[in-house]
C-alpha cells in the first residue's frame, strides 16, 4: 500500500512574513527570520538592480523566474555570474556584488545570519547607470 500523508497533520511553519525590500520602480519584497537566518522573496523589475553592496555573511539566491546576473568584484576583477531558474547561486562574505536584472524576476534569497549590507564604493557605476536601485531611496 502506498504511503499517504494527511497534510493537515504535518507540522506547520511559524514565521511572520513582513514587507521588506519594496521600492517604487524596483519591485516588491517580503522577508522573515527563522533559526538565525534572514530570508527574502523579491520581485524585481527590468531596468532596476539589487545589491551594489557587500555582506559579512554568505548570501544564497534562488532564481524563481526571469533573467538576471550577478556581477562580483573580487580580487580586483569583475566576474559576471548568470542566474539560472531553479539553481542556487552563492555570494561569499566580503565580496561586493550587484544583481543586474535583464527581465522581470522573482528570487528567494537567504543569508548565513542576519541581513547586513554595506554600500559599495563605486565599483559598479557601469551597471547602475540608467537603472534604479535601492540607494536611490535612502537618505
Amino acid at each position: 500500500m502506498p504511503y499517504v500523508t494527511d497534510y493537515r497533520s504535518e507540522p506547520k511553519l511559524s514565521f511572520k512574513l513582513e514587507d521588506w525590500g519594496t521600492f517604487e520602480g524596483i519591485g516588491k519584497g517580503y522577508a522573515f527570520k527563522q533559526d538565525g537566518r534572514f530570508y527574502s522573496v523579491l520581485e524585481t523589475k527590468v531596468g532596476s538592480y539589487r545589491g551594489n553592496h557587500v555582506h559579512p555573511n554568505k548570501q544564497y539566491t534562488l532564481l524563481l523566474s526571469g533573467n538576471a546576473k550577478y556581477v562580483l568584484y573580487d580580487g580586483g576583477e569583475y566576474k559576471e555570474v548568470p542566474l539560472r531558474v531553479g539553481e542556487i547561486t552563492a555570494v561569499e562574505p566580503g565580496v561586493p556584488h550587484i544583481m543586474v536584472v535583464e527581465d522581470d524576476i522573482t528570487t528567494f534569497e537567504w543569508w548565513d545570519g542576519d541581513f547586513i549590507a554595506e554600500p559599495c564604493g563605486g565599483e559598479f557605476k557601469e551597471y547602475t547607470r540608467g537603472r534604479v536601485g535601492t540607494e536611490h531611496f535612502k537618505k
